[in-house]
């Protein structure tokens, strides 16, 4: 036997064998990967409405949280408690709530306009502003992010825990005339605009609340004229 030789051929894997161990690699890569993502984004807070991503929104992930403010009767600012942390206690409320809290505008609906930067109030304005502080103020509520408006608010579907199940927001305030469909430009109706405009319509007969004004000014028109 020559020197050197060997009683056994070095073992040749085949192509198909080389195929198969790169694809079982890459698949154990790939779940591995979105195992990891899947965690980071359970225990990642939004603590503003910048943090949040395009896909969040492209995909309407339900995100989780108490409300720590309400500005109007369509605007609140909610404390992002995600998914492995929603037993996290609610933060008092302090100075600096734009640092650590998501900026959210109901969708679908408009509410009579506050006082601000010297403009008078609306009529109702205050009345609104308690009605939704009345259902979601420092409570726990759930946000649907649908867009962003020009303000860089998530415009967002908020709902609620209460003696009657899951409670809509928006469907409360319009209810109750506190509050009139929104039919601006990036209007999101969350595939309930039949549903809101009938909610509106009956608000509409019994004439609650904006509806009750002898000279009723919608907040769009109101807007236009404080520009």
């Amino acid at each position: 036997m020559p020197v050197g030789s060997s009683d056994s051929a070095p073992t040749r894997i085949s192509l198909f064998d080389r195929l198969r161990l790169y694809s079982e690699a890459a698949l154990y890569i790939g779940a591995t990967t979105s195992v990891a993502l899947g965690l980071y984004f359970m225990f990642r807070r939004y603590h503003t409405s910048a943090d949040i991503p395009d896909r969040a929104l492209k995909s309407h992930t339900k995100i989780r949280g108490y409300v720590i403010d309400v500005s109007d009767g369509d605007t609140l600012r909610v404390y992002h408690t995600p998914l492995v942390r929603w037993f996290e206690q609610r933060p008092e409320k302090k100075r600096g709530l734009a640092k650590y809290t998501i900026s959210v505008r109901l969708s679908a609906v408009d509410a009579p306009e506050v006082s601000h930067f010297g403009k008078p109030a609306q009529p109702l304005s205050a009345e609104a502003k308690q009605l939704l502080a009345d259902q979601v103020l420092n409570k726990r509520v759930s946000i649907v992010p649908l867009a962003k408006d020009q303000y860089g608010r998530v415009v967002a579907t908020v709902t609620y825990r209460s003696w009657f199940g899951k409670t809509n927001a928006a469907h409360v305030m319009l209810r109750h005339g506190m509050a009139s469909l929104y039919t601006g430009g990036n209007a999101q109706y969350d595939g309930e605009k039949e549903l809101l405009e009938r909610i509106q319509s009956d608000a509409k007969r019994a004439k609650r609340g904006i509806w009750g004004l002898r000279n009723y000014e919608s907040p769009a028109a109101y807007k236009q004229k404080h520009k």
